[in-house]
């Protein structure tokens, strides 16, 4: 069994010194704690360079079952699709050596990105990076944008997740003129936008298989692809990052509102997900009732101490959640 813990669970545990005793409770129950690339990148934004580095220590413990970043997983998922249902993109004969160096980073025990992470040692600037957090703001501005969006449409946060459509512009390439369901054209967009970018992790993890200017001049093969053709089960995380959106749309959006959307993505790696943050609880667990395919399920834990003893507890028998 697989647990996920948000990133204030993890500060919790940090502020209370309990990471010996979670991962020995961890052991005991024979149960894996799972940690992603995600929280780490929250944490490291912490203004307090004394919290800032004792939750690092705390994430970057060998104890815990790391994770690729999520949008490793995305494109990977993607991946899979195009091959059964775009072979014409496929190349051939690929050469995955970039793809092999870059993907060695993240899962190596030692010297890799887990290794600069706890060291603080920062990664030189590059345009990626750069454009990274300029999106990172553009990305809560958005979130603002759809919140305001929504104000002015009839009320809707309660409908069924597989019954909220999106309609895209009319003339669009490929799309047959009906109302697709509302996931699909934001990661068509995000797609398509971060495909254009060659430095973009996106292309980094897709260009050395698929042919990615032959997806880029056959606009009307790809948005049939991404709004009538994809299977949900097949691109969850492309389904939840789309349902996160629409959900938080309903609610007041903060500058924390995007990295839910981002931690979204790994109720599928977990069986358990824990957080003290209500609005995430109660998004998470209405994808896991109208999801149509199996996530983890999703429990709010108290704040400092007693949420800490309320994980262990949980963590110790999971056979009772």
């Amino acid at each position: 069994m697989r647990f996920f813990l948000d990133t204030n669970i993890w500060s919790y545990i940090a502020n209370e010194d309990a990471g010996r005793e979670l991962a020995a409770v961890a052991r005991a129950a024979g149960v894996e704690i799972v940690v992603s690339p995600a929280v780490v990148d929250e944490v490291q934004q912490l203004p307090v360079p004394e919290a800032r580095r004792k939750v690092i220590q705390l994430l970057t413990k060998k104890d815990w079952k790391r994770l690729m970043p999520e949008v490793f997983s995305e494109c990977a998922e993607l991946k899979s699709e195009i091959f059964k249902l775009r072979p014409q993109w496929v190349i051939a004969e690929p050469n995955l050596r970039e793809f092999n160096r870059v993907r060695y980073d993240w899962v190596r025990r030692t010297g890799g990105y887990w290794d600069r992470a706890r060291r603080e040692i920062a990664t030189p600037p590059a345009n990626e990076s750069v454009r990274r957090d300029e999106e990172e703001r553009l990305a809560v501005e958005q979130s603002f944008a759809i919140r305001e969006r929504m104000k002015k449409t009839k009320p809707g946060g309660d409908t069924h997740l597989e019954y909220v459509g999106h309609v895209p512009e009319a003339g669009t390439p490929g799309w047959t003129g009906k109302p697709v369901h509302y996931w699909r054209v934001p990661s068509l967009h995000m797609f398509k936008s971060e495909l254009q970018v060659y430095e973009s992790a996106v292309r980094e993890w897709l260009d050395s298989e698929i042919n990615v200017p032959a997806m880029l001049s056959s606009p009307e093969s790809m948005n049939r692809l991404w709004l009538h053709e994809l299977d949900p089960a097949a691109v969850p995380r492309q389904w939840l990052r789309g349902s996160f959106e629409f959900l938080q749309a309903w609610h007041k959006v903060t500058t924390g509102t995007p990295g839910d959307t981002r931690l979204a993505t790994h109720l599928v790696d977990a069986d358990i997900i824990i957080s003290a943050d209500k609005n995430f609880v109660r998004f998470a667990e209405r994808c896991r009732e109208d999801a149509p395919f199996k996530i983890g399920k999703t429990v709010r834990a108290q704040a400092n101490r007693a949420g800490v003893d309320e994980v262990l507890q949980w963590i110790s028998k999971p056979d009772t959640l």
